[in-house]
């Protein structure tokens, strides 16, 4: 991994990678060259760790066509041209709308699932909307409207429960202190697991279709 090196009016050293390949270094002005190189020897252990897991997600992104197939529940389940006939032949913007449109259509199946969950949990909203946000999976707020990142149409439906429970557990803790995690873990034993698992995923997040 590269190290870009920026010296900057600031007091403090910033550290911040990009990606697999490249991470960025901002130093105070005057900082020697020598401390600089001290910092980052201290750091290499975790560079090289954080450079590792991102090479694997990497690899793990690329087994994901979204330009040409649908996937649900995180298996490629159709073809994307098969959605409307002369598919192939649109621009990609079009292509995109049309893929998007479909996978909306799908968001019923979230609003199931999340009805279930709130059944089976007693926890509850009052109303269930989709999201289109490029950061997160879902939202919960004090009107107790839930928001769902229509993607997690592309997860593992363990993943996509996880989410939801996360989410409802938010209408006991609007916020992430050790007792909301207490009750995420009760509804979910094996959270940290799905939690982890469920980064692996972020990419989804990021991609336009």
């Amino acid at each position: 991994m590269e190290v870009k090196i920026i010296r900057q009016r600031r007091k403090t050293m910033v550290l911040k990678v990009f990606n697999a390949q490249t991470a960025e270094l901002r130093v105070p002005m005057k900082m020697s060259l020598s401390k600089v190189e001290k910092f980052l020897d201290s750091k290499k252990g975790w560079l090289d760790k954080v450079e590792k897991r991102m090479l694997e997600n990497e690899s793990f992104s690329n087994c994901f066509d979204f330009q040409n197939f649908i996937y649900i529940n995180g298996e490629k389940v159709l073809e994307a041209k098969s959605l409307i006939k002369g598919f192939e032949n649109f621009t990609e913007e079009k292509k995109q709308k049309v893929v998007r449109k479909y996978y909306l259509s799908l968001f019923s199946n979230l609003e199931k699932l999340a009805v279930e969950v709130s059944v089976k949990t007693g926890l509850t909203f009052k109303q269930l909307k989709p999201c289109d946000s490029s950061r997160i999976w879902g939202s919960y707020n004090s009107n107790r409207v839930m928001k769902l990142n229509w993607k997690l149409i592309v997860l593992p439906k363990r993943l996509v429960y996880y989410v939801i429970c996360h989410e409802l557990c938010h209408s006991i803790h609007l916020n992430h202190k050790p007792q909301f995690w207490k009750d995420v873990e009760k509804l979910c034993p094996d959270f940290k697991m799905l939690k982890k698992e469920l980064k692996n995923f972020s990419f989804v997040l990021r991609t336009k279709f």
